[in-house]
């Protein structure tokens, strides 16, 4: 169990590291934030979306860009990946190296034939890096609007039904992708799915593919040091 912890931990490390240069770094978010990136109107048509992600390595200069995410009426990013985990945390879209970092897709996750992916972001105190955001979703009235939410890549649109938004302070099981502490894959995510804010119905089974996204939080409700701002969503039919 000691093993299993301190694999976790190394394995956040970097994240946290990430967070805590954001937190100490000068205020220059505003000019770092990049502009809209698909037109939403492009994106609802028949179109090709390898040539959709293709197009995106070439204006951002980056063959790392796997997917765009979109969280409708909020945000919506171009998610790169690379071969760890540590990159992104201080690299942008474009490499450059500032704190504001990247959003990415975890090394381990594969689009195709992963039934998780684990995508991460930083946010901010001031509420102005799109992962901030995530936060809204503890609350049922936003929740209950805000359910779907997109991952494009080379193969389509994805779409994902939100289930548990939750703030996450030692229990770091939901970056696993193959063992869950004991828990076949359906209970781990009946675990993620009861931690949540808000309780919603969903069916879950051993196929079920979902989406997390992890950013750090900045709740002053929760007394930690090290907490972060967790959503889960399960993929369905378009």
């Amino acid at each position: 169990m000691k093993k299993k912890i301190g694999y976790i931990f190394l394995m956040i490390l970097p994240f946290l590291l990430g967070c805590s240069m954001y937190w100490n770094s000068p205020r220059t978010v505003e000019a770092e934030l990049k502009p809209t990136i698909i037109n939403s109107e492009v994106v609802e048509k028949e179109v090709n979306y390898e040539d959709v992600i293709n197009n995106l390595r070439v204006q951002y200069g980056n063959n790392d860009i796997v997917a765009v995410l979109q969280l409708p009426d909020m945000f919506e990013e171009p998610v790169v990946q690379t071969s760890n985990n540590d990159y992104y945390l201080n690299h942008t879209v474009t490499h450059e190296e500032r704190s504001v970092g990247a959003t990415f897709l975890d090394y381990r996750s594969n689009l195709t034939n992963s039934k998780k992916l684990l995508i991460y972001s930083h946010s901010d105190e001031w509420d102005q890096l799109p992962f901030t955001q995530l936060k809204k979703y503890n609350k049922k009235d936003f929740m209950n609007t805000h359910l779907y939410i997109y991952l494009i890549d080379g193969n389509g649109k994805h779409t994902y039904e939100v289930f548990s938004s939750y703030i996450e302070t030692n229990d770091f099981d939901y970056v696993n992708v193959e063992n869950f502490g004991g828990l076949t894959y359906q209970e781990h995510l009946e675990k993620l799915r009861k931690k949540s804010f808000v309780q919603r119905k969903i069916e879950l089974t051993e196929e079920t593919r979902v989406l997390l996204l992890q950013t750090c939080s900045f709740d002053t409700r929760v007394q930690s040091k090290q907490k972060y701002q967790i959503l889960v969503a399960k993929e369905i039919e378009g």
